[in-house]
C-alpha cells in the first residue's frame, strides 16, 4: 500500500526530497492507524498516562508497590518506574493483589476507572483551572443594547469571581441534574464547580443539594483552619470545615465564627458536607437584659507565657494577658488537671463569668490535637489546593539530633491556615504549585487522627546541624549565638518545646537547643530550633516541684515517715540539679492514703494503711502472706528506699508529701558513694505491658563529672518491673501502663546491673 501510494506521486514532478518527506508522512499515518485499532497492553497504557501527567519515575530504594506482584519481571525495565509512580498514587492497581498482568490488554472499563481518577489532574497541564463555590447573586443588565448576566461567586478558597455572559454571544455549557444547558439555568445559592481556560469559563457543573443537619454542643472553634468540632446528642464527635460564606447566628442574630463559645448548643446545616449555616442557642431571660451568663465570654489563643497568677496568649496576632485565680478551673480532655500540665504553645479556651473582668473562670486545654508528631524534611511533589493537601516525597524525619530516612516514600498532609513560609514571608498553598521538587521543613501534628501541617518552611540553602546552648540572643536583630555560631531566626522558623509549636519569644539565653538550618552565601538561617526540656524536677508554675530522696525508713508514724541515713559513713541523699547531695540528720515527711508504696524486692504493692497504722494494725488483716510476715517482723524499718516527694510552697513554708515510696534491696556503698545508679531523660517511644519495658528515644544521660546532659546515640529500653511510676503527679501501677502516652517526657533513676540490662527504680512522666 505504501509503495502504491508513492508511485502515484512519482510522475508529478516531485523532487527526491519531496518524495522522501511524503513517504515518511504516510509511514507515520499507517503506524498510527495500525496502533490505534489494536489492543494496548496495561504496561504501555500506564507509561502513556504517567507521561501525560508529567510524573517522574520512582526508582530503586523508593520502589515498593511493584515488588508485591509475582509477575513484576514481565514489566519492561523502562516502564517499571512509571508504573510504580501510578501505583503509589493509587491511580492504577494490579488485576489482583499478586498479579499486575503487564502484557494483558487494557479493557475499556479499566481505562474508564483510570480516567475518572486523573481527568482533573490533566486539566492544569492543558491550562485549565478548576474552582468551586456558591453563587451569591445573579444580575441581569443591558450594556449598549447587549443583554448581559453577571454571576457573583464566593469560592471555597475565600476568593470571589465575577462571571459575565452575553445573550446569543458569549456563554458556557452548564450541567444540571444530568441535563446540559446554558448559564441561564444557574440559580442563586447553587454550589457549582466551574472550569476556566484563558480567563473564560468553559464549563460549569451544579452540585445537587444534599442538606443534612446535626445538633449538639460546641467543643472546639479553630479560627486558624476554620474548623468546628462539636459533639452531638448521641455523644458522636463531628469535625466541620466552615465555608467563608456560611451563615452564622446566635438566637437569630448574625455573629462571627470566632464568637461561638464552648458548650454552646448549635444546629449545623451542611450541603454536600459543606457547612452552610450554624444556628446557636443561648437562653434568654427578658427580666435580665444585659446579664452575661457565666462562661459565655471566651477567648481562644496559643499560650506565650504562663505562671501561677497569669497567662499570656497570642490571639489573632496580638498579645493578651489574663489572670489565674484560686477559683480558676483547669481542664484537659474535659477532666481536671494541674496547672503545671499547661505548657507554652498549648491552644487554650478561656471562659469568663464577668464580661468586664480579666479573671479566668475556666482554662480548657485543647489536649493532644496540637502536639507535634514529628518534623520532616522532604521535597514537594504534589499540591491540591482544592482539598488543601500536599504530598512530600523522599521524607526524612528529625530524630536524636539528625535527619533519618523515613520508612514511607511519601507523606500526605492537610495544609490549612496561615502556616506556610518562604523565609520570613507567609505564602499561600497555591504558591507551592510553583515550588515542586523544592525541599521544605514541615512540623506535623496529628489533629483528630489526620496528619496536618502545623508549620512549613521552604528550604533555602545547604543543610547544617548544631547542638549546644544559646550563649546570646538579640530579638531586635533576630540573631542568636549557638556553639559560637551566629544564626538568624524569623517568623518562619519552626520552634518546638515539649512537643508544642512555640513562639520565637520563648527562646532564652542558656537554653539547650538543637538547630537545623540552611547556609546560603555565608548566612546561617535557623529553620528548626528544638528546645531541650530538662525541667521535670524544676520548680513549676504552681509553686510545686518533685524531689527524689535516697535513704532509709528510719521510723513510721501516723500519716508520716522519717527519712534516715543510708549507712555509717553516708547520710541521706537528695537529688539537686541532677546530682546526689548528702544531707545530715533525719527528715520527717507526710504519708497519705494515696501514697504508692512498692516493695521492689518482691515486686508487690503495699497498701498505705499498713504503713500509716503499723503500730495499730492487726497483721491478720493483711491478705498477702509475704507482706504480712514482713510487717510482723518490722522488715521495712531501716530499709533503703527511694522517696518521691511533692514539695508545695505556701506563704514561705514548704509542705512535703510522699507520692511514692520504693523499698529496694539493701545496697553496699563503698566509700560512701553510689556506683550503679544514674539519671536519664527521654521521650516515650513505646510501652510494652507484657514484658514490663519502656522504650525511650531522644535519650540524654547526666554526666556528673561534666555536670551536663549528654545525648545517647540510640533509643533505650528499660525494665520497669521494679519501678514506681508517677504520671503528672499521679502514681500508677503496672496494670495502668496504658495511661502512658507516646511522646511524654520521662525522668528515670536507673541501675545498670549488667552490661545489657537497665533497671528503672523511679520513673517520672509529664505528658
Amino acid at each position: 500500500n505504501l509503495e502504491r501510494s508513492i508511485r502515484n506521486f512519482e510522475e508529478r514532478g516531485f523532487t527526491a526530497a519531496d518524495l522522501l518527506n511524503l513517504q515518511n508522512q504516510y509511514r507515520d499515518q499507517l503506524t498510527t492507524y495500525i496502533t490505534w485499532y489494536q489492543p494496548v497492553t496495561r504496561q504501555q497504557m500506564a507509561a502513556w498516562i504517567a507521561r501525560a501527567l508529567q510524573l517522574g519515575g520512582t526508582y530503586s530504594g523508593d520502589m515498593s508497590k511493584i515488588y508485591e506482584f509475582s509477575d513484576m519481571r514481565q514489566i519492561d525495565t523502562e516502564k517499571a518506574p512509571l508504573i510504580e509512580s501510578l501505583l503509589q498514587r493509587e491511580i492504577m492497581s494490579g488485576k489482583s493483589s499478586t498479579h499486575f498482568a503487564p502484557n494483558e490488554a487494557m479493557t475499556r472499563a479499566q481505562l474508564a476507572q483510570i480516567m475518572a481518577k486523573v481527568h482533573e489532574d490533566l486539566l492544569p497541564i492543558r491550562n485549565t483551572t478548576i474552582k468551586e463555590g456558591k453563587i451569591l447573586a445573579i444580575e441581569d443588565l443591558e450594556d449598549k443594547g447587549i443583554k448581559k448576566k453577571v454571576i457573583t461567586l464566593h469560592n471555597a478558597d475565600d476568593s470571589k469571581n465575577l462571571i459575565i455572559t452575553e445573550e446569543n454571544n458569549r456563554d458556557f455549557p452548564v450541567l444540571r441534574l444530568g441535563k446540559l444547558g446554558l448559564s441561564k439555568d444557574l440559580l442563586k445559592g447553587d454550589w457549582v464547580k466551574y472550569y476556566i481556560r484563558n480567563n473564560e469559563v468553559i464549563f460549569a457543573k451544579v452540585e445537587p443539594s444534599k442538606l443534612k443537619t446535626v445538633r449538639g454542643f460546641v467543643e472546639v472553634v479553630s479560627t486558624d483552619n476554620q474548623q468546628l468540632v462539636m459533639r452531638d446528642f448521641n455523644d458522636q464527635r463531628h469535625i466541620f470545615k466552615i465555608q467563608p460564606f456560611a451563615k452564622i447566628q446566635i438566637n437569630g442574630k448574625d455573629t462571627l465564627f470566632k464568637d461561638l463559645i464552648y458548650g454552646l448548643e448549635v444546629t449545623v446545616t451542611t450541603d454536600n458536607q459543606r457547612v452552610v449555616e450554624i444556628q446557636g442557642y443561648l437562653e434568654e431571660d427578658p427580666e435580665r437584659h444585659g446579664y452575661i451568663p457565666p462562661g459565655s465570654k471566651t477567648k481562644v489563643g496559643d499560650i506565650l507565657f504562663i505562671d501561677k497568677d497569669s497567662v499570656e496568649l497570642r490571639v489573632d496576632g496580638k498579645r493578651e494577658k489574663y489572670r489565674i485565680t484560686d477559683g480558676t478551673q483547669i481542664l484537659r480532655s474535659d477532666r481536671p488537671a494541674n496547672l503545671f500540665e499547661v505548657k507554652e504553645g498549648d491552644r487554650v479556651i478561656l471562659s469568663f463569668d464577668d464580661i468586664y473582668s480579666a479573671d479566668i473562670a475556666t482554662l480548657r486545654v485543647e489536649d493532644h490535637e496540637r502536639h507535634i508528631e514529628g518534623v520532616y524534611r522532604g521535597s514537594i511533589e504534589q499540591v491540591n489546593s482544592r482539598n488543601r493537601e500536599l504530598i512530600l516525597k523522599n521524607p526524612y524525619i528529625y530524630k536524636d539530633g539528625k535527619w533519618i530516612k523515613d520508612s514511607k516514600d511519601q507523606i500526605k498532609l492537610r495544609a490549612e491556615g496561615n502556616i506556610l513560609y518562604e523565609g520570613s514571608r507567609p505564602i499561600l498553598l497555591n504558591t507551592l504549585n510553583n515550588r515542586k521538587d523544592q525541599e521544605a521543613y514541615v512540623a506535623v501534628e496529628n489533629s483528630y487522627n489526620v496528619p496536618r501541617v502545623a508549620k512549613l518552611l521552604l528550604k533555602n540553602g545547604s543543610s547544617i546541624l548544631y547542638e549546644s546552648k544559646i550563649s546570646d540572643i538579640n530579638f531586635a536583630t533576630s540573631k542568636m549565638i549557638v556553639d559560637n555560631t551566629a544564626f538568624t531566626f524569623h517568623p518562619g522558623t519552626i520552634v518546638i518545646k515539649n512537643n508544642r509549636l512555640v513562639d520565637n519569644i520563648n527562646l532564652n539565653k542558656g537554653q539547650g537547643v538543637y538547630v537545623a538550618g540552611d547556609i546560603l552565601r555565608g548566612n546561617r538561617n535557623a529553620a528548626l530550633i528544638a528546645i531541650e526540656y530538662t525541667g521535670i524536677l524544676d520548680e513549676r508554675v504552681d509553686s510545686t516541684r518533685l524531689v527524689i530522696y535516697r535513704g532509709t525508713v528510719a521510723d513510721i508514724h501516723h500519716y508520716g515517715v522519717t527519712l534516715g541515713r543510708l549507712g555509717y559513713r553516708l547520710d541521706y541523699l537528695k537529688l539537686e540539679d541532677n546530682q546526689w547531695e548528702e544531707y545530715r540528720g533525719n527528715r520527717k515527711m507526710t504519708l497519705t492514703e494515696d501514697t504508692f508504696i512498692f516493695d521492689s524486692d518482691i515486686q508487690k504493692e503495699i497498701d498505705p494503711s499498713h504503713f500509716i497504722d503499723t503500730r495499730y494494725i492487726d497483721p491478720e488483716d493483711i491478705e498477702d502472706r509475704e507482706i504480712r510476715e514482713r510487717i510482723e517482723d518490722k522488715f521495712y524499718l531501716d530499709k533503703t528506699a527511694y522517696f518521691v516527694v511533692k514539695e508545695t510552697y505556701v506563704d514561705g513554708d514548704v509542705y512535703e508529701e510522699v507520692l511514692a515510696l520504693n523499698l529496694t534491696p539493701t545496697e553496699t556503698y563503698r566509700g560512701g558513694r553510689l556506683h550503679t545508679e544514674h539519671s536519664a531523660m527521654g521521650e516515650i517511644q513505646s510501652v510494652d505491658m507484657d514484658s514490663g519495658n519502656i522504650t525511650l528515644n531522644n535519650v540524654r544521660h547526666w554526666n556528673s563529672l561534666n555536670k551536663r546532659w549528654e545525648r545517647a546515640r540510640d533509643s533505650e529500653t528499660i525494665d520497669i518491673d521494679k519501678a514506681v511510676i508517677i504520671v503528672n503527679d499521679q502514681p500508677i501501677d503496672k496494670d495502668q501502663l496504658n495511661l502512658i502516652r507516646r511522646k511524654g517526657q520521662a525522668y528515670i533513676i536507673k541501675n545498670k546491673n549488667t552490661s545489657t540490662r537497665e533497671e528503672g527504680y523511679v520513673v517520672i512522666i509529664e505528658q
